[in-house]
């Protein structure tokens, strides 16, 4: 879809900031088309709501695309038809900014959230889940004009990089620099070498893990994401609380809501999220094709059949028999 076309479905928000565009949309349908103009097609699930609203402000640095997306929570969702029909492959780099992202790809899921960034590789299936109010950073580069290999960016695809990591602390303040009203104003060829150069140091950040120095400059981080994994790999256990995970990590329970509290978020819902997250996933896997919707509910913890049809469909915007019938290509059970 050329430019002159999405801004016949699009509002243009006029800007004072040289070389910046800012596009609204009032619908999902013409939230898709934007995204599909300025990024990539994708398959948009709204958590929750009949509608979505959305904007997207860019700029480019040479070949490389410093956007901030805003919008409700949703889901994007990289299909394989889609990366397979796809003229042009990016590289692409998502930090959030505001609200957490959880980003799936080659095997592999995270969590990001306050600064941190993750990324990916739009030439192959991935996975965006947005959640509360979020504001997100998306950097692009055209995968043909850079040198790496697939096999490279295979093992380092949703990754979450600290922005209290070593190489994070350098590399987050200058991607908010480009994104940000006081990005410099450089010559072509200049631009140029330092796209590349961001996409160099980005792909560092991601192949270093993070440092023991990177945690204890903030403890509360560091407690947030070991919440956050133990969630992960326990979401099959029906004790799962706020009163076990506590007990877990050798923490008040008091500490651990007040550490969900920092982030906007409750123990309880950040549980029921996941496990949602999770039952989603199965109900797109072909693996789990012989099993009941209600095997799937009951797999993550969650016993209540009703309660599962009825928070899958405020999330998800469907019953989870229809989004099985979708995914999959046939009758749910």
């Amino acid at each position: 879809m050329t430019q002159r076309t999405a801004a016949r479905i699009l509002t243009a928000v006029d800007t004072p900031v040289a070389g910046v565009t800012v596009e609204e949309a009032a619908s999902l349908s013409s939230w898709a088309e934007l995204i599909r103009a300025r990024f990539i097609a994708l398959q948009i699930t709204p958590h929750g709501l009949p509608d979505l609203r959305g904007a997207v402000r860019s700029r480019h640095v040479g070949h490389m695309q410093a956007a901030t997306v805003r919008s409700a929570p949703q889901t994007f969702q990289r299909t394989r038809p889609q990366a397979t029909a796809a003229d042009t492959d990016l590289l692409a780099v998502g930090m959030i900014e505001h609200g957490t992202g959880h980003l799936e790809q080659d095997g592999r899921r995270c969590v990001v959230s306050e600064g941190g960034f993750a990324l990916y590789d739009t030439s192959r299936p991935f996975t965006w889940s947005l959640d509360g109010v979020w504001d997100m950073h998306v950097f692009t580069w055209p995968r043909s004009g850079l040198p790496f290999t697939d096999a490279e960016l295979r093992r380092l695809t949703a990754r979450p990089v600290s922005p209290c990591s070593p190489i994070g602390s350098l590399v987050t303040p200058m991607l908010h620099r480009f994104s940000g009203d006081d990005a410099p104003i450089l010559s072509p060829s200049n631009a140029a070498r330092l796209a590349d150069e961001m996409a160099e140091l980005t792909m560092i950040a991601a192949s270093e893990p993070e440092s023991e120095t990177g945690r204890a400059a903030n403890p509360d981080r560091g407690l947030f994401r070991q919440i956050r994994e133990f969630v992960e790999d326990n979401l099959t256990d029906p004790r799962l609380s706020a009163e076990h995970i506590a007990g877990a990590l050798f923490v008040s329970t008091r500490t651990l809501h007040r550490t969900f509290a920092r982030h906007d978020l409750t123990a309880a819902g950040w549980i029921k999220l996941r496990r949602l997250e999770a039952c989603r996933r199965a109900l797109c896997s072909p693996s789990w094709n012989d099993t009941p919707i209600s095997g799937i509910a009951a797999h993550y913890g969650i016993a209540n059949a009703s309660f599962f049809s009825r928070e899958f469909t405020a999330r998800f915007g469907m019953s989870p028999r229809t989004y099985r019938n979708t995914r999959m290509g046939r009758s749910g059970r």
